[in-house]
């Protein structure tokens, strides 16, 4: 099947999408030598358009549901 739109991926980490943009700052290249296959993977997808990382604060992952133990108020706030 041919994607018509790019995949989002929500994440609460802002650094992480910094990251992986492909104009990102040279001093997260002394910290992230261990994630260089993931991090040109993902560059690479996303200038193709196929994966778009947007940024969600993490009170509203939801996610959080199926990964983390959470308080009964913040889970029925997500359910």
């Amino acid at each position: 099947m041919e994607q018509k739109e790019s995949t989002k991926v929500f994440v609460d980490n802002q650094v992480a999408i910094a990251t992986v943009q492909p104009n990102n700052n040279p001093v997260f290249q002394e910290k992230t030598k261990h994630l260089n296959i993931k991090l040109f993977f993902l560059r690479e997808v996303q200038k193709d358009g196929a994966v778009d990382l947007v940024y969600c604060k993490t009170e509203n992952q939801i996610a959080y549901l199926f990964t983390k133990p959470l308080p009964v108020n913040k889970f029925e706030f997500i359910r």
